[in-house]
């Protein structure tokens, strides 16, 4: 627990917005029902790339892995526009916890998806810096607020829910 609260107080003075460092707050809080384990590099580039192409290419699940449905949220702003998140749990076969959480992030003005993995808490430095940079990139308080808003509801789920 000491380390997390070093870490929302580093986040919180570094000077920048405090939205995009709190996005990454509850990044942290997430998976630590699994700290022992790790998202792996070949997990993280699935989420991140890999499902987008298995989905457009209509190519089955990747082997010795399950996804697996959370709730997903939408919020809809007096301008029109919609913003959407769908959250999926990536499961290693015969595994009770996640090894990572997918969050499929789409603005109904815009095309263009992003897919953003949530790493178990445990992963190395390089996966979660990886992270941090995706997060940092959602331009806009609209676009963070969402994102805020949407892993807030997922850390509610899980504490209500657990794991699968």
């Amino acid at each position: 627990m000491g380390f997390l609260y070093v870490t929302y107080r580093s986040l919180l003075y570094t000077g920048k917005g405090h939205m995009k460092q709190t996005l990454l707050l509850f990044c942290f809080f997430f998976l630590s029902a699994g700290a022992f384990a790790q998202t792996t590099l070949e997990e993280y580039n699935y989420i991140t790339k890999g499902y987008k192409v298995q989905i457009e290419s209509g190519l089955d699940m990747k082997k010795g892995y399950s996804l697996s449905d959370i709730p997903s949220f939408r919020i809809s702003y007096s301008n029109g526009v919609a913003i959407d998140a769908d959250f999926k749990a990536l499961y290693k076969d015969g595994q009770k916890l996640p090894q990572a959480l997918l969050c499929i992030f789409s603005r109904s003005d815009n095309p263009n998806k992003q897919y953003i993995c949530i790493p178990q808490f445990g992963s190395s430095k390089e996966i979660w810096d990886s992270t941090r940079v995706k997060l940092a990139s959602i331009q806009g308080e609209e676009d963070a607020a969402a994102m805020m808003y949407g892993l807030a509801k997922l850390g509610s789920y899980y504490s209500m829910n657990g794991p699968k």
